[in-house]
């Protein structure tokens, strides 16, 4: 008898040994990175927005000699270090890989898109293409994110797949949802001519999302990652699933010192509660502002459940910058019509070697930016014209004038006078004043106005060494 419990024993110690590893070792939830981590993630993978496509193999847009061509391993890795950084902000597995035969489905339903110009996910067969590339063509344009007129894939990443705002897309954000995907393991990507794909139908990861939800943006998110102004929370499979009767987003911004309740009701910009399956369903959509600018934001959503009992989620984003710009300028000086000033902007990012510079202006007949020339100015005032990359901005403060700008002349008639100490001094205290010029009463400087302003041009009026040159043209 002790014999036969013996071998019965070891009997199931081989069986024991021979199980595969419970899926709950492979289970996986969120884990959110700090400012810190997500810029030495950054730098590690050395992302960059304006990199080219390249090709180990060319395509082909003339019929009959279609041909599908084939992406560099380089670019194929370009664009997806910025996918696993985008899943690595948002607390989730970054070790997404690239699948040859994925490539292959992205790279020939890029052609196929590119072919019949227009995006779309069932194209016709182009006349002259083979069955065999149309099929690939067909096959990985059902399969994946699709992208139009932008420079390149990671463009496509952040423009377009990330913020998904678009008429269309913001409903269901699902090709935000398939980036961000828990279950995605394996992708590809394809590039024809400006027409990108990213194979996004795969769900191959080993064992269980644990996490609760997944919300982008995250608690720690650069704001060049967050284009446009579209949250989106997908819930977790321990949630009910949620119902746009019941279901309240409240947001309160720091920055603005604001707060929004967005519902069925009160949708504000978009309001939506979409329960179709882009990865996952279950997802809460909401637009309520664009924020272009550092800022901190709660959001509370309510109106969710889980076995019947109330859920609520409750959350904060830090938006913050990796990006830098400058100008050599802290005020310029135009003359209307007479001259153009080059504003000598340098901008950096540790997610682009080339960011884009945007310009904007108070009022562009008084001062504008014309680009490959600089700073001009149609007509007399004052302005404010504000260069933009990435996250960061730099404001230029514009004084066009036909006569001499003096430095202390805070009210602009051509002449230092004791009045000039006065709508300082009002100005400080946020009195209303006729005319002031915040660039002739900054006699000291340091970009602002305050009562030191007003004492030197009170000694300079008294004949007393400022070391400042008030009175004299700017």
């Amino acid at each position: 008898m002790k014999k036969a419990l013996s071998v019965l024993l070891a009997a199931l110690v081989l069986v024991t040994l021979a199980l595969p590893v419970s899926a709950a070792e492979n289970d996986y939830g969120l884990s959110y990175p700090t400012k810190d981590e997500i810029i030495a993630k950054a730098q590690a993978l050395g992302i960059d927005f304006s990199a080219a496509v390249e090709y180990s193999e060319p395509y082909s847009l003339e019929a009959p000699d279609y041909a599908a061509g084939k992406m560099t391993e380089k670019s194929q890795q370009d664009a997806l270090n910025l996918v696993n950084l985008y899943r690595y902000v948002a607390g989730l597995p970054s070790d997404v890989q690239i699948k040859e035969s994925y490539c292959e489905l992205a790279q020939a339903a890029s052609l196929v898109n590119a072919v019949n110009g227009s995006l779309s996910h069932s194209h016709k067969q182009p006349d002259g293409m083979s069955d065999t590339l149309y099929q690939l063509g067909f096959k990985g344009s059902g399969q994946s994110n699709l992208s139009s007129g932008r420079a390149n894939i990671n463009r496509s990443t952040v423009n377009g797949w990330m913020d998904d705002s678009g008429r269309s897309n913001i409903p269901m954000v699902g090709h935000r949802r398939w980036i961000l995907n828990p279950a995605m393991q394996y992708t590809g990507f394809g590039s024809v001519n400006r027409t990108c794909a990213m194979y996004s139908i795969d769900e191959s990861r080993a064992g269980r999302f644990t996490g609760d939800y997944v919300a982008w943006p995250a608690p720690n998110t650069p704001l060049e990652m967050f284009s446009g102004s579209v949250f989106s929370v997908t819930l977790g499979s321990d949630y009910d699933t949620p119902s746009a009767d019941s279901v309240s987003v409240t947001l309160s911004s720091e920055t603005l010192q604001k707060s929004w309740t967005v519902n069925k009701d009160n949708p504000e910009q978009g309001f939506y509660v979409n329960n179709d399956w882009y990865a996952n369903p279950k997802c809460i959509i909401f637009k309520v502002a664009d924020f272009n600018a550092e800022d901190t934001i709660r959001i509370t959503i309510d109106g969710i459940t889980k076995n019947g009992k109330a859920a609520p989620i409750d959350y904060t984003v830090d938006l913050f910058n990796v990006s830098e710009i400058s100008s050599a300028h802290r005020y310029v000086i135009l003359r209307p019509q007479r001259n153009i000033v080059d504003p000598k902007i340098t901008a950096t990012s540790l997610l682009d070697s080339a960011p884009t510079v945007t310009w904007s202006s108070t009022d562009a007949n008084i001062a504008d930016y014309y680009p490959g020339y600089g700073l001009f100015s149609y007509q007399e005032g004052e302005a404010t014209v504000t260069a933009s990359a990435g996250g960061s901005s730099v404001e230029i403060p514009i004084v066009s004038s036909l006569s001499p700008v003096l430095l202390g002349d805070a009210d602009r008639d051509n002449e230092v006078a004791i009045y000039d100490t006065t709508i300082i001094q009002r100005k400080i205290v946020n009195m209303d004043v006729k005319r002031f010029s915040s660039v002739t009463a900054d006699v000291d400087g340091d970009g602002e106005t305050t009562v030191y302003d007003a004492t030197f041009v009170q000694r300079w009026l008294a004949n007393i060494n400022t070391r400042y040159p008030i009175g004299e043209e700017m």
